[in-house]
């Protein structure tokens, strides 16, 4: 039977257990309930059935009651009698419908007599106010009846004068009549005839009538009016009398009913005894067979219990002892093939056995793997750390005090990473998102270290100290042959173009001294082709070299982009598209507005020229981080070894050898002078081939108008020994609020510095006149002037200082040539 091996243990059990209980408990229903209280169950039946009796005839008496009762309320005129005699009969309807609640087919009838007696009540109640109402208007009509009568009899009055009297006779008399009419016809009539006389009259009517007429329709409109009053009335009557009809019609079915249900429950009552024999004995054959039964269940679960529960217990536990002694080679016979607890439990025990040789298995290679992260643990040259979601250290190697140069752990004392660094000499010099993920840190000595953290899944973090100061000096040493490398390869591409230059010029200044005068203005141009080339080729050195001569300013890149796009679109070729995408907010940054128009220009003709057919650059201004502006194209992209040269001074990777190889060089000397950050990404193929160039500025930061918001003009001392510079720096600071005095010597300079009583700014150029030095002017100024503020001006930048400077800031530097506002911004600052 495979859906009986399906079922549980428990089932079967419980199902056996149950079925004994309930035979065990219908047996002694069956002996206590129905053979010893049969008699007990006819008596209450009996009981039951002379109650319903009861009940019926007690309905049957308040219907008649009822019936008796209501037509007193149509003889009743005085509100309080008919309140006393409604509330009567509303307490027997109450009664009725008490009685009468357990028998549904009662509700409509019961429900009908209700509506009956509100609808009686209703036509009866204001009866009092309308008879109050007809008997005061029949009052007022006999009496006004009795004074017309009297003047119509008057014979002394004229015949027309006694002719209205008659015809106000009777108008009383037909108002008088429909007061007292008994039918609806019978009041129709009075009203027609009323209406006629009263035109009559109206037609003869006089001034001595017109009081008389008034008083009688007075009279007739009381209330709402004689005849609606006497309508109602009538009316009200039949409504009443309807009522009454109905009361009694329900009053026969409810007492119908209740005669109907005493004579079902006497022959309910016969027949009941009549079935109570015939369970008894039905009652006594059933108790013997559910006794056999009970036996029967019981002997089959006991066998059920002791052979199949009993005995797999006892051998699966026996296998269990022997597993848990360490025998994982224990078995057990074959066991049953059902679904039962005992079939689950022997499937079990095969799972938890093999799940044992599992465990075992893996617990050898926890051991080994414990076993060797605890040898790299404690042998790994690097600092490692196992630190809490709240950066408390729960472990660490004996490397990383070493690293840090620490003392050891003391036993029991909690540290944070983040204290160990601050105890130690080291300080971050990069953070993670400069250095690729690895923090970098370094002590005075020069040691370096890089730290990384990594977080792990459950918040705790594993921190990583590496020693890199070996690995460091190679770099740096490897960075300085590389600029080695570049500076001469400068050198040599410099050396080769000027020699170029150089050549075209000595040969045409020896052509110039034997040709005709005709022929010099030829040379002359040749000649200035020649100096401008190496014009341009000086600006572009000094472009890389991040020195050359930019006038920055306050500039909107977004607007400044927007006002190329036309250029732009003409400089690329015309199967390539341009985008711009420009912020409505300005996003200003200091840059000379020039340079950065060549620079865009420049990446923009080189993106055109590295897409092949069409393609698209996307030209996009940002405010983020300070300004940014980035240039991307879908052409072919760089390699990572094309990408690493890039920006190296006169490299070029085009196929046909043109290009000065300055281009990016140039872009990136410009952007680094301005203070901002250049770069690069690039990719060969896949969805987002191309190349993208990053160029980022600072933040602007306000800037005052006027050197006197921070400081207020002085005596200021300038010392050159070129008279155009000497005048247009002075007229700068006079225009700036100094009163300048200037020299046009050494000798000059010195002795108005030890003539002054006041000083507060020297400008000096560092070449002045016989060898002189400016270093010797600012440091007599220094000395005999302690807090006046010192400018250098040179051609050139210059590095060192004297060490005669070294404890204080050293002064000012200006590269000639330079502009008021950068003589400006450089008092502000300086």
């Amino acid at each position: 039977m495979p859906l009986l091996a399906n079922l549980s243990v428990r089932f079967r059990l419980s199902a056996a257990i149950a079925v004994l209980f309930g035979l065990m408990l219908l047996v002694s229903s069956i002996g206590f309930l129905v053979l010893n209280r049969t008699e007990l169950w006819m008596n209450v039946l009996h009981k039951e059935t002379l109650a319903e009796v009861s009940d019926a005839l007690d309905l049957s008496r308040e219907s008649a009651d009822l019936a008796t009762s209501a037509p007193f309320l149509h003889a009743l005129f005085p509100p309080f009698q008919l309140e006393q005699e409604e509330a009567k009969v509303l307490t027997n309807l109450q009664r009725i419908e008490v009685l009468s609640a357990d028998d549904p087919e009662l509700d409509l009838p019961v429900a009908r007599l209700r509506y009956a007696i509100d609808d009686l009540t209703a036509a009866l109640a204001p009866q009092t106010a309308r008879q109050a109402a007809l008997d005061a208007i029949d009052r007022d009509m006999v009496r006004l009846n009795r004074r017309v009568r009297r003047f119509a009899g008057d014979r002394a009055l004229p015949l027309t004068e006694r002719e209205v009297w008659s015809g106000l006779q009777q108008l009383t008399a037909s108002a008088i009549g429909a007061g007292r009419a008994n039918a609806l016809i019978e009041l129709g009539e009075f009203n027609r005839r009323y209406n006629r006389q009263r035109e009559a009259v109206l037609g003869q009517l006089l001034p001595v009538h017109a009081t008389t007429l008034e008083e009688i329709e007075q009279a007739a409109q009381r209330g709402e009016n004689l005849f609606v009053l006497k309508h109602r009335d009538l009316a009200a009557r039949l409504d009443a009398e309807n009522a009454l009809f109905r009361i009694r019609q329900e009053a026969r079915r409810v007492s119908t009913f209740a005669a109907v249900k005493v004579a079902l429950a006497e022959d309910r009552l016969s027949q009941a005894r009549a079935e109570t024999s015939d369970n008894l004995e039905i009652a006594k054959n059933a108790f013997l067979a559910l006794t056999v039964v009970s036996l029967l269940v019981a002997i089959t679960s006991s066998l059920y219990v002791s052979r199949y529960v009993a005995g797999n217990l006892q051998r699966i536990a026996k296998a269990m002892r022997r597993l848990a002694a360490g025998n994982h080679r224990t078995d057990l016979p074959q066991g049953p093939n059902s679904q039962d607890e005992i079939g689950q439990l022997y499937a079990a025990f095969h799972v938890f056995r093999e799940s044992a040789r599992k465990l075992e298995r893996r617990t050898r290679q926890i051991g080994h793997q414990n076993a060797l992260f605890s040898r790299v643990f404690r042998d790994i040259k690097d600092g490692v750390v196992i630190a809490s979601a709240e950066g408390v250290i729960k472990a660490e190697n004996d490397n990383l005090r070493q690293l840090l140069r620490l003392p050891p752990a003391e036993k029991g004392a909690a540290a944070r990473v983040a204290d160990l660094i601050t105890q130690s000499s080291f300080s971050r010099r990069t953070s993670a998102s400069e250095h690729g993920g690895f923090e970098e840190y370094a002590d005075p000595a020069g040691n370096v270290l890089e730290l990384r953290r990594s977080p792990l899944p459950n918040g705790e973090e594993v921190w990583l100290v590496s020693e890199t100061t070996e690995r460091k000096r190679v770099e740096q040493r490897l960075e300085e042959i590389r600029r080695v490398e570049a500076l001469g390869k400068v050198s040599g591409e410099v050396a080769h173009d000027f020699g170029n230059i150089l050549s075209s010029i000595s040969g045409n200044l020896h052509l110039l001294e034997a040709v005709q005068a005709e022929e010099a203005q030829h040379l002359h141009t040749r000649l200035r082709s020649a100096l401008d080339l190496g014009v341009s080729l000086t600006e572009r050195l000094l472009a890389f070299a991040r020195k050359q001569h930019l006038e920055p300013q306050v500039t909107d890149i977004g607007l400044l982009v927007e006002g190329m796009s036309d250029l732009l679109e003409i400089a690329v070729p015309s199967s390539v598209t341009m985008g711009f995408e420009t912020p409505s907010e300005p996003v200003l940054a200091r840059v000379d507005p020039g340079q950065l128009e060549s620079a865009v220009l420049n990446l923009c003709v080189n993106a055109g020229q590295a897409i092949g057919e069409t393609g698209h650059i996307q030209v996009c201004v940002t405010a983020e981080d300070g300004a940014t502006l980035s240039i991307r194209d879908n052409g072919s992209g760089m390699s990572p070894e094309v990408l690493r040269h890039a920006t190296e001074p006169f490299y070029s990777n085009r196929e046909d050898g043109t290009g000065t190889g300055l281009g990016l060089s140039m872009v990136d000397g410009f952007v680094h002078q301005s203070g901002g950050h250049l770069s690069l990404t690039s990719q060969t193929e896949g969805p987002n081939q191309g190349t993208t160039v990053t160029l980022r500025f600072p933040a602007l930061t306000d800037e005052p108008d006027q050197v006197g918001e921070d400081q207020a003009p002085g005596v200021a001392l300038v010392v050159d020994d070129a008279p155009a510079y000497l005048d247009s720096t002075s007229e700068m600071l006079e225009r700036l609020g100094y009163v300048v005095i200037r020299a046009v010597s050494f000798s000059e300079g010195s002795a108005l510095l030890r003539r002054q009583s006041r000083l507060d700014l020297v400008v000096s150029d560092l070449n002045l006149d016989g060898g002189a030095s400016g270093w010797d002017i600012l440091h007599l100024g220094l000395r005999l002037f302690p807090t006046c503020r010192l400018v250098l001006m040179s051609t050139r930048e210059t590095y060192r200082i004297p060490k005669a400077f070294d404890t204080m800031a050293g002064p000012a530097k200006l590269t000639k040539p330079f502009t008021e506002t950068m003589m400006r911004q450089l008092l502000v600052t300086s």
